[in-house]
């Protein structure tokens, strides 16, 4: 019975050993935060590392149990998925006179370590999952390559006499250098293999600079350490190996009498990883934290914080093209009455379609969710859909002549209100005028009875002149005789003259034309030496060639400054739609984001900066599609490209 007793009793142990396991190894995990991908901002993309104490990955994790503190404000997790984009992997060798030493059978130690690395790079062709990297003191080396066979190639050329090398931690500074490159896809973790004999001295401080690099670009660096059996420890091996533990790697000692183990059993951890995305709720620039929480049965830890840096600023609105004054005019208006002969006038134009163009200065093209027009204070037009850049500008109620301030005030999608200068427009009412048809209108009868009168007297008078009706005294002195002085004869009266008096005044009116404006594709706006927007108007880019420089009779676009030449500039619209803009040989240069632009020209994208001289202007367009995007800038100051462009 005790003996069955005690059987129940180890059995119940066993099982809570077993079950107690799983808690023991979720204690050991290690969860890891990238910095944050801001390019699709407010969504944040981070990449999430987690793994056992023994570097295995943490693979089946779910939405749910990952939580992110972000300034101490918890939010959800939007997605979290689990994804395999490789590893960044450099190999540095760093031989030294102990890879020389042979044994029994004539084979060197750095005969075995090529041998296991030959091995595994054979056994990953065919593989362009990870990003290679190969640099050996003094021979052969090769950077960022996907194919292992063409790393193979670099390798197997190397004829590196280890007796004659001297090692240092040169390569591995170059090999940290080189692993903290910008990865060919997001996600990819960094490693580093460093073989290198054992190295005397005291190397604390230069490899603690070395472990807080590796830390910050999360490089987990592995270490072989080539050295005889007997070899006495030192500070210098002790350095290395705390190395590999403080950044997430592993040390061993290599003798040469021990078999190698395969650089795969460390890296296929390191090619998981989840990729993890949410909602920020930042809403001011400045420095931000992150921090991920990873809840499970029972079981609860956190990354350590990942600090970073964004800009965000309100966008600008600026008018295009504003008018400085607008003209009332009285328009008379019939009306409909008993007699039809009362009449009424009408101010004209009733309204003024106004229209804006938006600057993100944070460089972070983002849709509005509001505009306004205020006018003298009042909002008088408000968008709350698509388009946001136009308005209407009521003037039915102004009929007398003033000065009004309007203003354009703007809401993004994560709430920052942008504003444009105020802008003083006067609104003139001219005065009323007696309108001549009207006046002919009500004085019809009499006007008919002046024009009857007026017609018999010039008829009258064409009589007399013609001879065809005479005076009694004249038709008595006919009677007597014609007279033969010529100058009583009568006078003929050409045809063509009297046709050419036919014709009036208002055949030869030059009536004038209504002019259309083209509508502008790009602006211009002049910013100031501090880099913000200059008070005056955006300039309207119509046509598809504009001249920059200060002579009027060379450049459409006329600039008067120092710095410009007569003709100092070109921007010319491609067949694609696409702005490009070239210098003409000026002496002080057109300049494109502070880098200078050559004859052959460089193609703009909305938000870029350009300098005339020393003349600067923001350059936006009508409809923007793009912008350069923006640069990341992590705590420890390094930038974090997200890219060239931004859709």
């Amino acid at each position: 019975m005790q003996k069955r007793l005690r059987w129940l009793l180890a059995l119940i142990l066993c099982i809570l050993i077993l079950l107690a396991e799983p808690v023991q190894a979720q204690q050991n995990w290690v969860a890891i935060l990238s910095n944050p991908n801001l390019q699709a901002f407010p969504q944040v993309e981070l990449f999430l590392d987690v793994h056992t104490a023994q570097g295995q990955f943490v693979p089946n994790l779910q939405a749910g149990q990952v939580q992110i503190i972000e300034n101490d404000v918890a939010l959800s997790a939007g997605s979290l998925e689990e994804i395999r984009p490789g590893v960044q992997v450099v190999v540095a060798v760093n031989p030294g006179p102990a890879f020389g030493i042979r044994n029994s059978k004539g084979f060197s130690r750095y005969d075995y370590l090529k041998t296991a690395l030959t091995n595994w790079a054979k056994s990953r062709q065919g593989s362009t999952l990870d990003d290679w990297s190969l640099i050996i003191a003094n021979g052969p080396q090769v950077s960022h390559v996907q194919d292992p066979s063409r790393w193979l190639e670099f390798l197997e050329r190397d004829q590196t006499d280890a007796r004659a090398s001297a090692p240092n931690l040169d390569m591995l500074f170059q090999a940290v250098s080189l692993a903290a490159d910008q990865p060919p896809r997001l996600g990819m973790r960094r490693a580093i293999l460093f073989i290198t004999p054992a190295l005397e001295g005291d190397f604390n401080q230069p490899l603690e600079n070395l472990v807080s690099q590796a830390r910050q670009q999360d490089i987990a660096i592995f270490v072989w350490i080539v050295t005889s059996a007997n070899a006495p420890s030192n500070p210098g091996i002790q350095s290395l190996e705390n190395l590999a533990t403080q950044t997430g790697g592993q040390s061993l000692f290599f003798t040469g009498e021990e078999a190698l183990p395969d650089p795969e059993k460390f890296l296929a951890p390191l090619r998981n990883i989840y990729r993890l995305t949410y909602l920020s709720a930042v809403r001011q620039g400045g420095s931000q934290q992150i921090v991920a929480r990873i809840q499970t049965d029972g079981l609860e830890i956190e990354t350590p914080a990942v600090v970073f840096e964004i800009d965000l600023k309100p966008p600008v609105p600026a008018f295009v093209s504003p008018p400085i004054e607008i003209e009332r005019q009285p328009i008379p208006m019939p009306e409909e009455t008993d007699d039809n002969q009362a009449s009424s006038e009408q101010l004209l134009p009733g309204e003024q379609i106004l229209e804006v163009v938006l600057d993100f200065p944070d460089g972070r093209l983002r849709p509005l969710t509001q505009s306004a027009l205020y006018v003298d204070g009042i909002m008088v037009d408000e968008n709350l859909s698509p388009p946001f850049d136009q308005f209407v500008w009521n003037l039915e109620n102004y009929s007398n002549n003033g000065t009004h301030i309007l203003q354009v005030r703007v809401i993004d999608n994560l709430g920052l209100t942008g504003a444009s200068i105020e802008l003083p427009v006067f609104v003139s009412i001219e005065t009323s005028f007696n309108n001549p048809w009207m006046t002919m209108q009500r004085n019809l009868p009499a006007l008919t009875v002046m024009l009857v009168v007026v017609a018999g007297a010039i008829l009258l008078l064409a009589l007399l002149v013609s001879g065809q009706l005479r005076p009694a005294a004249q038709r008595a002195a006919r009677k007597k005789g014609p007279r033969s002085d010529p100058v009583t004869q009568p006078v003929a009266i050409n045809d063509a003259d009297l046709h050419k008096s036919s014709q009036t005044w208002m055949n030869r009116l030059q009536w004038p034309q209504r002019h259309i404006t083209p509508k502008a594709r790009a602006f211009f706006s002049r910013i100031a030496e501090d880099e913000t927007l200059d008070a005056s108007p955006p300039i309207a880019i119509t046509t598809s060639e504009v001249t920059l420089g200060s002579n009027p009779n060379l450049a459409s676009l006329v600039i008067e400054d120092a710095s410009v030449e007569g003709l100092h500039a070109r921007l010319r619209i491609l067949e694609d739609g696409a702005f490009r803009i070239s210098d003409e040989g000026s002496m002080a240069g057109t300049w494109l984001n502070f880098s200078p632009v050559s004859k052959a020209g460089a193609r703009l994208v909305h938000g870029d900066l350009v300098h005339i001289g020393r003349v600067g202007f923001r350059f936006t367009l009508r409809q923007p599609t793009h912008i350069r995007r923006p640069v990341v800038t992590p705590e420890n100051g390094e930038a974090a490209t997200n890219g060239d462009l931004m859709t």
